[in-house]
């Protein structure tokens, strides 16, 4: 884990100092949150799901989303798995099982919240993790997926 922490943050300063230097139009570090991501994704099991949001780069490293794979991404090449159709950073891995990052605020949450009420009722064994700011906490649609987790056990 530590090594991942490591790498995801000298990446993070690559492709920052790209970013300042207009080479990729768009970038948000994960400095000082490495543990939260990385640690996370190392409980987790290969099936369980992930929400991202922004700063998650630790939890696609951890789950094999290479950081060449994210120079493809933040460049949006041809070699880009999401074929260059997504802004920069907006990372997603389905043989990761981490769902794409979205640029609005805050709809990560109810989808791990749909995500988790699933896996319940068709008695998986498996969660979905989602991550999330301060931004996001102030959107409705935090306290309506909380209020739906918490109704639904999900």
């Amino acid at each position: 884990m530590y090594d991942a922490m490591i790498t995801i943050n000298e990446a993070d300063q690559v492709f920052n100092a790209a970013q300042r230097q207009s080479r990729i139009s768009f970038y948000m570090t994960q400095l000082g949150e490495e543990a939260s991501g990385i640690g996370t994704a190392a409980a987790l099991s290969d099936d369980d799901l992930i929400y991202p949001q922004y700063r998650e780069a630790g939890c696609f490293l951890w789950r094999g989303f290479g950081i060449e794979q994210m120079s493809h991404q933040l460049c949006g090449n041809i070699h880009d798995l999401g074929k260059g159709k997504q802004m920069p950073i907006h990372y997603g891995t389905k043989a990761g099982n981490i769902v794409t990052v979205s640029s609005p605020l805050c709809t990560q949450v109810p989808q791990a919240t749909g995500a988790g009420y699933k896996f319940r009722i068709n008695n998986e064994d498996r969660v979905a993790v989602t991550y999330f700011g301060d931004g996001s906490a102030s959107e409705g649609d935090f306290h309506a997926a909380l209020n739906f987790a918490a109704t639904l056990r999900s």
